[in-house]
């Protein structure tokens, strides 16, 4: 309708990335919505051989079959923090460059230090939203969950998304089993959007490892393990399903009534494969 579309449209300036994605806000996804599939990786930007590895065996799948995007849960240039150089970026993500892989990243609290996630990876906003075939992703800046302005746009996508699923994608922890403490503020904030909005997975890092929680319906998975120092499970958190210090990088793929998401060591190794239902918003 016209205010659906006015609404959507009014969007734009605040993360939306173009006139056409923002209409596409308000369109009911086709009958027959495409498989999309894309990667995802955190704490990645290291330098050392994990990096390289897990680098090679994302472009090892990228190859068979396509990858849509390269997600990124922050935390993406380490030494020096936030600036990218041939040893955190350009040797060990050559084979990215060269298969022409467009990047989609959240900025995480090494990211501040330079501005290499907005001039190499193309993150000028700290948050935004996209669509891609059937799902809708939101990137958001949990350095500041409890920005006003930031809070606003969240709301906003989330009551005008269409798409057949939503999902939520930044650093720090909503929820996690790992070294590093769970952001009580995304949890009073964020967390009851993201379930009345009927959210279907949530993508976070910072904790160097593969975490999976299901809290109130809601699919959270810390990946943290692109290439920076492995940390181990410390604590206990709500849902808590896996929580597993291993290097990796997720292959996720969704489809017309779920998603898939497989967490992919080096070798190429499944250390989990789960099936995410796809949910609808609460009435």
């Amino acid at each position: 309708t016209g205010v659906a579309i006015a609404a959507a449209t009014a969007l734009l300036g605040c993360g939306i990335e173009s006139s056409a994605d923002a209409a596409s806000a308000s369109a009911k996804a086709p009958a027959s919505a495409p498989v999309v599939r894309f990667a995802v990786k955190g704490d990645w930007g290291w330098g050392g051989p994990e990096q390289r590895r897990v680098t090679a065996r994302l472009c090892a799948e990228h190859r068979i079959h396509p990858f849509r995007f390269l997600l990124t849960t922050g935390d993406n240039f380490y030494q020096p923090d936030g600036v990218a150089n041939s040893a955190n970026f350009t040797v060990p993500e050559r084979c990215v460059t060269r298969l022409g892989l467009r990047w989609r990243a959240a900025w995480g609290n090494h990211d501040l230090g330079g501005d290499s996630t907005a001039t190499v990876l193309g993150s000028r906003r700290r948050w935004f939203t996209f669509v891609s075939g059937p799902v809708r992703v939101v990137v958001l800046d949990s350095n500041d969950p409890e920005n006003a302005t930031q809070l606003r746009f969240l709301r906003r996508v989330l009551k005008v998304a269409r798409q057949r699923a939503v999902i939520v994608a930044y650093h720090h922890p909503t929820y996690t089993m790992g070294l590093h403490e769970p952001s009580t503020a995304q949890q009073r904030l964020w967390a009851p959007l993201f379930r009345k909005a009927g959210v279907s997975l949530v993508l976070q890092g910072h904790n160097h490892a593969y975490e999976r929680m299901v809290v109130r319906g809601v699919t959270y998975i810390t990946t943290g393990g692109g290439g920076a120092p492995l940390y181990p499970c410390v604590r206990t958190a709500p849902g808590a399903e896996a929580c597993l210090p291993d290097h990796h990088f997720l292959n996720v793929t969704v489809a017309a009534r779920r998603i898939r998401v497989d967490a992919v060591t080096p070798t190429g190794r499944r250390l989990e494969r789960i099936l995410v239902p796809i949910r609808r918003p609460l009435r």
